[in-house]
């Protein structure tokens, strides 16, 4: 499995990194799809991510549910007994970001951590049963295991929507019992709704 999954991300990041250099604009043509679906989220606060490296821009979209009055989050690496845990802190858009490990944009040392009911994930593949191919560093998986667990009995239970180029699906994606899974993508065509099985 781990020989399979480590094929995919190499494949994966040559393909992404090709699209990312072909659609510029992949971002703002996924929020603008969104936006067309004029079906917003009943939430209060959604999550997104700083973007890096070849990954498609969610910040377009971020733009969209601010304007609209949700509360927005971002990823922030702090330390832990494990050596390193990924929460999600509040985000002002005209706030400032600090540089957090690897190199990624992360809300500030005083920003509060949140509890989102949507969050965006970045993705290297993704399929139709919701399976995410992610870096291998078990971040988003961790998280949204702690998350779940943090709302569970809430009314609004999470989504987790990867955020995606649309070539970035493949017929099946390599899955273990700990990775999680997508309630739908988003990309640059629009929503892809996952298939739930039964």
């Amino acid at each position: 499995m781990k020989d399979a999954k480590a094929a995919l991300r190499k494949e994966m990041k040559a393909r992404r990194s090709a699209l990312a250099a072909a659609h510029p604009q992949a971002g703002e043509a996924m929020a603008s799809a969104f936006e067309a679906r004029g079906n917003w989220p009943s939430a209060e606060v959604v999550a997104g991510f700083h973007p890096f490296g070849s990954e498609i821009d969610p910040l377009p979209l971020l733009m969209r549910f601010h304007a609209r009055g949700y509360g927005l989050a971002l990823p922030a690496l702090v330390e832990s007994a494990e050596g390193g845990q990924m929460i999600f802190c509040a985000y002002d858009p005209i706030g400032a970001l600090v540089e957090g490990p690897y190199g990624i944009w992360q809300p500030g040392p005083d920003a509060p951590e949140v509890f989102p009911d949507i969050i965006l994930a970045p993705l290297l593949a993704f399929d139709r049963e919701g399976g995410r191919l992610g870096y291998g560093g078990g971040f988003y998986d961790r998280a949204l295991d702690y998350l779940k667990a943090a709302k569970r009995g809430k009314d609004s239970p999470l989504q987790v929507w990867g955020v995606a180029f649309s070539a970035q699906e493949v017929a099946r994606v390599p899955t273990e019992p700990h990775d999680q899974r997508l309630d739908a993508v988003l990309t640059e065509q629009g929503v892809i709704e996952i298939r739930k099985n039964p």
